[in-house]
């Protein structure tokens, strides 16, 4: 009977001290993130001389690493990898429709020419953003893309039916490009990109690769 209660105190001293070390391993763990300075928004790894900087909400992950990379505790985020792009050049925060995408200063940011996409989804948002066409013509990427970069720009369309158009490189995998194309209610068709507030007219160029209801 002494021999199981003995047993049994050793049983429980050893929980004891397990829960008394989930809270170190905790913090061990979170203590293997590199760390970040905030600096007015840009955020500073000193460890590797790199200052990351808010990319556009043009730019936007496709998928991120499972486990966070980075952490910068006075602004309270955790920094994940882009899966295809290297950490010392790109991160990025959680992404689910929102969460902000940084760059290296050591690296400049593609323009959408420069960008190459050779795949674009047409996309819709619901509850969630759902694509509801692939386009993976790069004639017709070109040509969607040149004829927003060469029109002129406009007014920014109030009202119509709105779309996401995801670019897709394999430039910059782990990456999209993401503008917004409206089907204006004055019978017109535009692309607006939201960080510069550039909104072009351009044509029916998008039109043959629009799904359409029966």
């Amino acid at each position: 009977m002494a021999r199981n209660t003995h047993n049994a105190k050793r049983t429980l001293f050893k929980r004891a001290a397990a829960l008394l070390l989930l809270p170190a391993l905790a913090m061990s763990l979170t203590s293997c993130l590199l760390q970040l300075d905030n600096d007015g928004g840009n955020l500073v790894d000193k460890k590797n001389g790199i200052t990351y900087l808010p990319a556009p909400i043009t730019f936007e992950p496709q998928t991120l690493a499972a486990e966070p990379y980075a952490e910068c505790k006075s602004l309270g985020i955790e920094l994940y990898e882009i899966e295809g792009l290297p950490s010392d050049e790109w991160l990025s925060e959680p992404f689910d429709g929102i969460g902000g995408v940084y760059y290296s200063d050591k690296i400049t940011l593609p323009t959408l020419e420069e960008f190459d996409a050779d795949l674009m989804y047409i996309c819709v948002e619901q509850v969630i953003t759902v694509s509801i066409g692939t386009v993976d013509d790069k004639t017709g990427i070109d040509a969607i893309v040149d004829s927003f970069v060469s029109g002129e720009p406009t007014a920014i369309v109030q009202s119509g039916n709105s779309y996401k158009l995801k670019f897709s490189s394999d430039k910059y995998p782990g990456l999209y490009y993401n503008l917004i194309y409206i089907e204006g209610d004055d019978g017109e068709n535009y692309i607006y990109d939201r960080s510069t507030q550039t909104c072009v007219d351009v044509g029916d160029v998008l039109q043959t690769y629009m799904p359409r209801e029966d």
